[in-house]
């Protein structure tokens, strides 16, 4: 893409861009900047019956807001869009309701029969509204006579909310459950059905919802797999005027800009095939609209899908129920957790435990980065799931960092401590106190409780260390790092400087001797100097290179040696008292 900066008054002129709008008629009416997917849309009716699941804010709302208005109205506002030369399907009554919100399983049938009456009435069957009962069977029948032989669409959207707001409350998914499997297979079987499509967030194989029936999910088809979401192809055509106007404000190329919205927002898979990526519209969309409505002001890189999904509170009861310890926390970081394609479809296992990765990978935390083999059988495929993008990656860490001290369970002053110990982490890494940085980092080793850091490797401190140092300085902390010789625990850089950190584990036997834990770190820089890592990187910059060695103790579990250095010299060095159990977070309630 060619680099060129907007003029400030063409600013102005910019397309219009939403972010809260999920309206199709509406999009087109405000002519909002809309990636025409219209023509899959084609591809998708010849399915007849279908489910399409993907994590929130991807637009699936919009998507069957589209499929309604071509049912409803033909193409007359499709005009310029691909699906105006090749719709050919007959104009009829589309039932389109949303079951989001509906998660009470005390009033959860009622509130669902009186969700269908509303549906059928606004799509021209009014008499429904006078069906005075709230059993979902007998409903049903009385909307089959109430219809006759008339051709409909059904649309149904966020078709697992009842279930997946339910995830901590077994008796009441059981209760929705047990009512979704009658609505639905009502839905399913009707006669004289032109199409219906289901979308959602989680899929829930042990529900039997779906089962027996020749509903097609198209989740992870590779015809489908940029239904939603925008391609880097489609980003640099629909958003181009954008892109340039970004730049300008940034001060820096299109394609640096281009680079940086990648590393940023790109790489969510749903292909099956693991070949296909998308960005989230949620993320693109508000990137760009700050530089509509501050056509002064620099746009920034926020963490807009992460938020806009409420995910802190989420992620949190996710890892409570989960128990996720620190065992859990070097494949995520590093090679990605491997999932079987087969059991993609379904958060429960076969005994009914909660399959936690196969729920962040749902629920858009994770996704598919590849295939580890390219076996026909999807019980026998497997992929590597791990963070999408920087955005969630960064944001999920100092989640995890939250839980794993257990913040979040306690008093107010607990997360006001979390906050403050960041800070002091960040201020430490900016000064190059590495005294103060191996004592904030010992202060979160001692919050960790015992139960999450049970069974845990010496590779899981250096993740839960990466994550404390990444949560701090909001830089991307690289876990074994390549050279061409071997690998770092730990890199990162901040301020013009490059930082390789080496760990090294102080078992109980060594600890009788005093001297052991000065020879492990004095063995750790030379590991550093032998290999090279960061210190043989001659990229001809001012960047300052150093090196920072951990011996951590099996006994205490945490840091009790530390030596600070350059390419050719010790800084500091020194032995680190324990943090006390009673002067911990955990014992300040």
């Amino acid at each position: 893409m060619a680099t060129y900066h907007l003029p400030q008054w063409q600013m102005a002129d910019l397309p219009p861009i939403t972010t809260n709008l999920s309206d199709f008629r509406e999009f087109r009416e405000e002519q909002f900047v809309f990636v025409d997917k219209t023509a899959l849309i084609c591809n998708l009716i010849r399915e007849s019956k279908v489910s399409l699941y993907r994590p929130r804010r991807f637009g699936k709302t919009l998507l069957l807001s589209t499929i309604r208005e071509l049912y409803t109205n033909g193409t007359k506002n499709f005009e310029g869009l691909a699906i105006h030369d090749l719709w050919q399907r007959p104009c009829c009554p589309v039932i389109s309701l949303s079951l989001f919100g509906l998660s009470n399983h005390e009033t959860f049938e009622q509130d669902l029969c009186a969700l269908l009456r509303d549906a059928f009435a606004q799509a021209g069957f009014v008499d429904a509204l006078s069906i005075k009962t709230d059993n979902i069977i007998y409903l049903t029948a009385e909307l089959d006579l109430l219809r006759g032989q008339q051709d409909i669409v059904i649309l149904v959207d966020e078709c697992d909310f009842p279930l997946s707001a339910n995830l901590n409350n077994p008796e009441a998914f059981a209760r929705n459950q047990n009512i979704l499997r009658l609505f639905y297979a009502w839905e399913r079987d009707l006669d004289n059905l032109e199409f219906i499509m289901f979308t959602g967030i989680g899929r829930y194989q042990e529900s039997t919802l779906f089962s027996g029936q020749d509903i097609v999910d198209v989740s992870f088809e590779p015809m489908y797999a940029n239904l939603l979401g925008y391609t880097q192809e489609e980003l640099e055509s629909y958003f181009a005027p954008h892109i340039s106007a970004a730049a300008s404000l940034l001060k820096i190329s299109e394609e640096q800009l281009l680079d940086d919205l990648k590393r940023q927002y790109y790489g969510f898979c749903f292909d099956r095939d693991a070949e296909i990526a998308v960005y989230n519209p949620i993320d693109i969309n508000n990137f760009f609209l700050q530089v509509i409505e501050y056509p002064e002001s620099a746009p920034v890189f926020g963490s807009y899908w992460m938020n806009s999904a409420n995910s802190e509170p989420l992620l949190l009861k996710f890892l409570e129920r989960n128990k996720t310890g620190l065992a859990f926390l070097d494949d995520v970081k590093d090679q990605g957790v491997w999932i079987f394609q087969y059991d993609l479809n379904n958060v429960f296992t076969f005994d009914n435990k909660l399959h936690f990765p196969v729920l962040m990978t749902q629920t858009g935390y994770f996704t598919i980065k590849q295939a580890i083999n390219n076996s026909p059988s999807s019980f026998s495929r497997i992929y590597a799931c791990s963070f999408p993008n920087q955005e969630i990656e960064l944001a999920y860490g100092k989640i995890f960092v939250r839980y794993l001290t257990q913040s979040h369970r306690r008093h107010s002053e607990h997360d006001k401590w979390l906050r403050q110990e960041t800070e002091n982490l960040r201020q430490a890494l900016g000064e190059q106190d590495m005294a103060q940085v191996v004592n904030v980092l010992n202060v979160f080793l001692c919050a960790i409780p015992y139960d999450l850091r049970a069974n845990a490797k010496e590779v899981a401190y250096r993740t839960f260390i990466g994550w404390c140092l990444q949560s701090s300085a909001e830089r991307k902390v690289r876990s074994e790092a390549l050279n061409n010789s071997s690998s770092s625990d730990l890199e990162f850089t901040l301020n013009d400087c490059s930082y390789v950190i080496e760990l090294k584990l102080l078992t109980q036997q060594q600890q009788q001797d005093p001297q052991n834990a000065a020879n492990l770190a004095a063995a750790a820089q030379q590991q550093v100097y032998d290999r090279g890592y960061d210190f043989n990187d001659q990229d001809g910059s001012d960047t300052k290179h150093y090196g920072l060695a951990l011996v951590v103790s099996e006994h205490s579990r945490q840091i009790e040696y530390w030596r600070y250095f350059d390419g050719s010299n010790v800084i500091a060095e020194s032995a680190v008292a324990p943090v006390s159990v009673e002067n911990s977070p955990e014992q300040s309630q």
